[in-house]
């Protein structure tokens, strides 16, 4: 379910908006009634087309949505446990980030696999949508700290190469 807020002629609403199925709505007005809405069409006019992508480049203080870079040392002292903790090696390897938050949904690779660039990695799904995540470079594949079935971030350590 989502709630929205609504500005409606200078008056604020609530309302929250339960999907039954991929065009089948249920709507939940502040004054308590339900109603149903069957979605018939739509169209996105925004211009922009969002699509996930693999970037190499150096770490930012707020990176946009880069997926493999490198990762300072400084970082790991401000990074929850377990996927991030690899990130205070010396070594200093590429690590592939989860570009949005979303569940892994399986992982294609092993520790110690030599992977070539363009190479499936994992699967991330996000808004519902599976998101394959390929490798930018021939690598070897240091250690794997995401696994199936785990809830992800943004940012969070999927996957480290060897240096």
């Amino acid at each position: 379910m989502r709630r929205y807020n609504l500005r409606i002629n200078e008056n604020d609403h609530t309302i929250d908006v339960e999907e039954l199925a991929r065009d089948t709505f249920t709507v939940h007005l502040e004054d308590g009634r339900l109603v149903d809405v069957v979605l018939t069409d739509h169209q996105d006019l925004a211009q922009a087309v969002i699509a996930p992508r693999l970037e190499i480049g150096q770490p930012r203080l707020a990176p946009a949505t880069p997926m493999v870079r490198d990762l300072p040392t400084a970082s790991a002292s401000a990074a929850p446990p377990a996927r991030r903790a690899a990130v205070g090696r010396a070594s200093g390897g590429k690590s592939v980030l989860a570009p949005m938050p979303g569940v892994v949904l399986n992982v294609e690779v092993s520790v110690g696999a030599t992977v070539q660039r363009g190479q499936t990695l994992l699967v991330l799904e996000a808004m519902k949508m599976k998101n394959e995540l390929k490798a930018e470079r021939d690598a070897v594949v240091a250690s794997i700290p995401a696994t199936a079935g785990d809830q992800v971030k943004h940012g969070d350590v999927l996957l480290e190469f060897e240096s």
